[in-house]
């Protein structure tokens, strides 16, 4: 199969650029640098460029199209509505609508499409965004449900060792509590995390059985972001001394963002036969990926997961 993977330096396309390239036709796009320890076939440049991007798909003619690039930073959004749309939504329709009918497009969306009164909401719970950022990712799901019959929509959570360039959630929350730093964590803003690993692997599973349709691909356990951080301190064997509690009421944010962002993952369960892990075991993980290489991370055999007998 010939995959394109748009935002192919950034975490999760790095990870999937990784993953399929040893079984499959990979072509990475990212106008940043490669930073996985095996060579990659990576063409850089704006996405955004009309040129570029017609050109891209021309030379590339894919089977299927994993467009993980986007503005994620909810802030940002908030207060430039403009670009989270421009590449959120109005990108996504460009990408989407020049590639060819067979191919498969899978959209990387975002579990903050909900007004977050509701935790663990499945795919038939309707999307009422809270953000900019929410806004923009949901017109960019229905862009592509409108330009390309063959779509796999996953909205997700995920978190993982980068290239440094940008440092997630769980980078920054390890680095805070190793240097004892004084860091506030908020006991009301739920989410189910996955360690981006996983999350590849079960987005493979997806691809190579062929599915289509919307799924969400998360945790398996609705945790605080406080509650995050307590697994995290406790398995690294960190201290919390410095670490305070604090609420999200308390917290000046651009973003009036939801307070339980919770996905349920049962429809992927039932499709797939696959569990999530739970964030204790997603932790684990993560941790024992500490300075592996990117190739390192997954199994050697190469092997995607599938479904137990």
């Amino acid at each position: 199969m010939k995959i394109l993977i748009t935002g192919a330096c950034g975490l999760l396309g790095a990870h999937l650029t990784a993953l399929f390239s040893r079984r499959h036709q990979v072509t990475g796009t990212d106008r940043h640098f490669w930073w996985g320890d095996q060579p990659v076939e990576l063409v850089s440049g704006e996405l955004g460029g009309a040129s570029f991007m017609e050109g891209l798909v021309k030379k590339t003619a894919p089977d299927c199209v994993i467009h993980c690039a986007a503005v994620t930073n909810v802030d940002l959004c908030e207060r430039d509505p403009a670009l989270a749309h421009a590449v959120n939504a109005d990108l996504t329709r460009r990408l989407a609508q020049a590639v060819s009918p067979r191919c498969l497009f899978v959209y990387i969306s975002t579990d903050g499409l909900f007004q977050g009164d509701k935790p663990m909401v499945t795919e038939e719970d309707p999307p009422l965004p809270r953000t900019i950022y929410g806004r923009s990712k949901l017109q960019g799901e229905q862009e592509v449900r409108l330009a390309c019959e063959r779509h796999l929509i996953i909205r997700t959570n995920f978190y993982g060792w980068s290239s440094g360039r940008k440092a997630t959630f769980a980078e920054w929350l390890y680095e805070a509590l190793e240097s004892k730093q004084q860091i506030t964590l908020f006991e009301d803003f739920f989410f189910t995390p996955i360690y981006v690993v996983d999350l590849a692997e079960r987005l493979g599973a997806l691809i190579e059985a062929g599915c289509t349709g919307l799924f969400h691909v998360a945790g398996a356990q609705r945790v605080s972001k406080e509650a995050f951080g307590k697994q995290l301190a406790g398995a690294a064997r960190f201290s919390l001394e410095n670490v305070q509690r604090g609420t999200l009421k308390q917290a000046s944010l651009a973003a009036d963002r939801p307070r339980d962002m919770s996905l349920s993952s049962e429809r992927f369960f039932r499709t797939t036969g696959i569990t999530v892990p739970g964030c204790k075991d997603g932790i684990l993980h993560f941790l024992r990926d500490r300075g592996r290489p990117l190739s390192a991370r997954f199994n050697r055999s190469g092997e995607l997961l599938v479904k137990p007998a």
